[in-house]
């Protein structure tokens, strides 16, 4: 089992987003409904965001037609070959959304003779080239691709950061980065770029994320990260399906129940990743210092029972038929988690200050 303390280190280097989310994988249509669903149920709550809605929802749907429209999947995938990206983050009043993907080498001339003419643009010249194509009614595959560009142009009113890396002879990576301020007048807190986008495409890879999530992990945001777990699991075991649809929403939950209230409601983190082509689940989140004793004798407590001991635990608990007292206060979700994963769980606990620690909880599926 990897280490627990990737789910901390993680969180320390995007502590001041308040909001992120990566996906790495197989893009599909639901994986686009999901992602939207997530991201807007995370910025509904924010008064200050409510007119970037529309807009990052647009540009969001916009950054998968991008990677839809130039994406190639080759019939023979190479190990060296890393997952395609898409990444939304917030940083203050500033919004980065980012796409990755294969792309054929012959393709690369052309899209980047389309991204240059519309960075050479001024918004004006943008506008009117828009008209121009909806106009004269140039829904070619060729206008269709320039329309998406300019379209993103336009919404950001920022020049469109790209590269292409070569990977072989065949393919390369194609990474697009879109920013948007709240405001014209504001400066980055944190300077994001292409290569920070690159670096972080190597990173993430590395470290095998399938879903990363850093915001409101709460029972409000479940539905769509559940989705995401049932859809993209390379097992076509319906059990193992059903293991991570229950361990999800149990982990969640439980960050949910015990997050410090005087904590920002944002700092909480969600994984799913691999190891060894087998899927893992970890959430992180502040908890107060005066719960972690006992939290902690309820994990230890379930690690050494056996399965049998942790059944009857439950089937006391489930009609309030207690033999002792042991055991007693452990929620349903935890004894449940330890019973569906054969306790292939690690937790940690790491102290921040004397008010409060964080708590991270992995679960092998």
């Amino acid at each position: 089992m990897k280490n627990s303390s990737i789910t901390y280190s993680t969180f320390n280097t995007f502590k001041s987003d308040s909001l992120l989310f990566v996906y790495m994988g197989f893009l599909s249509n639901i994986m686009v409904i999901n992602s939207i669903d997530l991201i807007e149920r995370n910025i509904v709550k924010n008064e200050g965001f409510k007119k970037l809605r529309r807009k990052l929802s647009f540009l969001m749907i916009e950054s998968f037609q991008n990677i839809i429209r130039y994406g190639d999947s080759p019939k023979i995938r190479k190990e060296n070959y890393l997952n395609e990206m898409f990444l939304v983050r917030n940083i203050g009043n500033h919004f980065y959304i980012v796409s990755v993907n294969l792309i054929e080498n012959k393709k690369i001339k052309y899209v980047k003779s389309k991204l240059d003419i519309v960075n050479q643009l001024s918004l004006k010249e943008l506008n009117d080239l828009y008209r121009k194509i909806l106009t004269n009614n140039e829904f070619t595959d060729a206008g269709g691709a320039g329309l998406g560009f300019i379209e993103m142009a336009r919404k950001t009113n920022q020049k469109l950061e790209y590269e292409f890396v070569t990977i072989d002879d065949d393919y390369s990576y194609f990474y697009l980065l879109l920013k948007i301020k709240e405001n014209e007048n504001d400066i980055e807190s944190i300077h994001v770029d292409i290569n920070w986008v690159k670096d972080f495409h190597v990173s993430a890879s590395k470290n095998e994320f399938v879903v990363l999530h850093k915001g409101n992990i709460s029972p409000f945001v479940v539905d769509p990260v559940v989705s995401m777990v049932e859809g993209n699991l390379d097992s076509k075991d319906i059990n193992i399906q059903k293991l991570a649809f229950h361990i999800t929403i149990e982990a969640l939950e439980n960050v949910s129940s015990l997050t410090f209230k005087n904590v920002n409601d944002n700092d909480s983190i969600f994984i799913i990743g691999k190891e060894n082509q087998k899927h893992f689940i970890s959430t992180g989140n502040y908890i107060k210092t005066k719960d972690v004793q006992s939290l902690e004798e309820k994990l230890e407590l379930l690690k050494n029972m056996n399965k049998l001991e942790q059944k009857q635990l439950y089937e006391e608990i489930t009609h309030k038929r207690f033999s002792d007292n042991v055991g007693k206060n452990i929620g349903l979700g935890l004894i449940d988690i330890a019973l569906e994963s054969n306790n292939k769980f690690d937790y940690n606990f790491e102290k921040i200050s004397d008010d409060y620690y964080f708590y991270t909880f992995k679960v092998d599926v």
